[in-house]
């Protein structure tokens, strides 16, 4: 039995391990996944990707997946189909703050996809993300 708790504990402490984010260039690599997804039309599957790094209750995290799904639905009626994404820039304010901003790339217009993460401490966490049509932001 005590092999049991060793080998769960064990199991535990390594999966905290994986979700930690240690340095700004993983929250690019973590942020350019979940848009990734997210051009593609992958909705739940870009916010589960950015789950692990979130301190956000999953109900509340799962009900932030399924309105982004469903305002994404209306708006690409009128953009049209999603054609990828591009990088814009990162932008780094003191020691605690870094936000990475896309384009998700619609036929006829785009979106802005950001995500602003935090460090209170040692480790990074994803502070929010969101996205609007503010395009005309990219050049502040």
């Amino acid at each position: 039995m005590k092999y049991v708790i060793g080998i769960t504990t064990l199991l535990f402490c390594l999966n905290l391990n994986a979700a930690s984010i240690n340095s700004q260039e993983q929250t690019k690599e973590i942020c350019g996944n979940a848009v990734e997804k997210f051009s593609k039309n992958k909705v739940s599957e870009s916010f589960d990707s950015l789950r692990p790094f979130w301190p956000l209750p999953k109900a509340e995290l799962d009900n932030l997946s399924y309105q982004t799904k469903s305002q994404l639905d209306m708006v690409s009626g009128r953009f049209g189909r999603i054609l990828g994404s591009d990088f814009i820039k990162s932008q780094i304010a003191g020691t605690s703050f870094v936000q990475h901003t896309y384009a998700i790339k619609f036929e006829k217009h785009a979106l802005r996809f950001v995500c602003l993460f935090y460090k209170p401490e040692n480790k990074w966490v994803v502070n929010s993300v969101y996205w609007d049509d503010k395009t005309t932001l990219f050049f502040n």
